[in-house]
């Protein structure tokens, strides 16, 4: 089936905040979810008619060498006559010596519940690689002798609530990762179970408010939110902010370009009393 594609967007972020490497590697992808909601919940693209393409860039820690840099490629289409959509993620992240390159594959079905009420239901499947380029550290620590490299499968799963003004969804993109090959994997694997949700309020006609909430638990990390609003300008132009409650904060942009091209920005940033306190936040 041929199917057009209707949407292509571009995002730019950058971040400058302190950050624990092991939480950067877990959930670098889920930092700019509003544009790219299909990271943190593969049922999201039930939830929308067109086609789209979505590009992203994240640079954390802005002139830091060996700082987090994270690059996000996602499709997805709609099968309409089916109402299930296929989808596709590439996910690199990299820090200091670390790399992680992901490779997924992503199913959702949309159900109707009632005449204006409807269920998406998605899962994921891919494969994750991390390397360790050792070698470039320059030591004779043995430990740090070789360059090391290992295999994850990565299964995830999400269901969304929606209609044309809200949606609520719970997810778990990455619910489990299994080991392959012999290479010891070093890093632990941390679940993230995520509760989300938006509505869009009309003000008048020129523009619209779209508050929104992120609830999500990490083994090890508790529970976490952010809340966020973005004001709508005249159907095209999005601005809004996000507070988090590892004490950061971000603002963002995104315009419409064209009639299917969209770019964004994000900037990220921890509050001045906590940079003042020197304990580190995490972005994810």
């Amino acid at each position: 089936m041929k199917t057009k594609l209707n949407r292509i967007l571009m995002i730019c972020a950058a971040c400058w905040c302190f950050s624990t490497p092991a939480d950067a590697q877990q959930n670098a992808q889920a930092s700019q979810y509003h544009f790219n909601t299909m990271v943190i919940n593969p049922a999201y693209p039930g939830a929308d008619s067109a086609s789209s393409i979505t590009l992203q860039g994240r640079n954390q820690w802005m002139g830091v060498e060996g700082a987090p840099q994270t690059a996000t490629f996602a499709f997805y289409t709609p099968l309409k006559a089916s109402n299930t959509s296929l989808g596709f993620t590439a996910i690199q992240d990299k820090i200091t010596v670390y790399s992680q390159t992901g490779f997924n594959a992503n199913v959702a079905q949309k159900v109707k519940l009632d005449q204006n009420l409807f269920l998406s239901m998605g899962i994921k499947v891919g494969m994750e690689q991390t390397k360790e380029d050792n070698t470039s550290l320059g030591t004779d620590d043995p430990v740090f002798a070789q360059n090391q490299r290992y295999w994850k499968t990565d299964v995830g799963f999400g269901f969304m609530i929606f209609n044309e003004k809200f949606q609520v969804g719970l997810s778990s993109p990455s619910f489990q990762k299994f080991d392959m090959g012999n290479s010891v994997n070093k890093l632990e694997f941390k679940r993230a179970i995520y509760l989300h949700g938006a509505y869009l309020a009309d003000i008048n006609e020129d523009f619209k408010i779209k508050p929104g909430l992120l609830v999500r638990q990490v083994k090890g990390a508790g529970i976490q939110c952010d809340l966020n609003a973005a004001l709508l300008i005249k159907n095209m132009i999005w601005i809004g902010g996000t507070w988090r409650s590892e004490k950061t904060m971000g603002i963002f942009a995104q315009i419409q370009v064209s009639r299917n091209f969209q770019f964004a920005y994000a900037y990220d940033f921890a509050s001045a009393k906590y940079l003042k306190g020197g304990s580190p936040a995490r972005m994810s």
